[in-house]
């Protein structure tokens, strides 16, 4: 009987490496892929008419904020630099929280350049 728990037991012990192994090898392909962008657009240049979000926007890939204020517009960006992404900033608030905060952001000069900015 004890070398069918010895069997058993390096059984698992193999199970558990591998999967281990697995693990870590897609947290490697993860982190080896492109930068993430994210764009921070004052709300106002993000609104398509009575659309609250461009449909460009949601199309873009990125991860998108809209800030109403320059308190938002700040976190979103200190936000989004911390967590690694690529920042782009788009109107005044969010492009003066990009300076406060000290993050080197793609500044866009308005919605178009930003969704091309985002494929650059």
């Amino acid at each position: 009987m004890t070398g069918l728990g010895s069997i058993l037991a390096a059984f698992l012990t193999a199970a558990l490496v591998a999967a281990g192994g697995f693990v870590a090898g897609s947290a490697d392909e993860r982190s080896g892929s492109a930068a993430r962008t994210a764009l921070v657009i004052d709300a106002a240049a993000g609104r398509d008419g009575r659309d609250l979000l461009d449909p460009r926007l949601r199309e873009s890939g990125a991860e998108v904020r809209l800030p109403r204020t320059s308190a938002e517009a700040l976190t979103n960006v200190r936000y989004f630099a911390a967590q690694g992404y690529r920042v782009v900033v788009t109107g005044p608030r969010a492009t003066a929280a990009a300076g406060d905060a000290g993050v080197e952001a793609v500044r866009a000069q308005d919605l178009p350049a930003a969704l091309a900015a985002v494929t650059s």
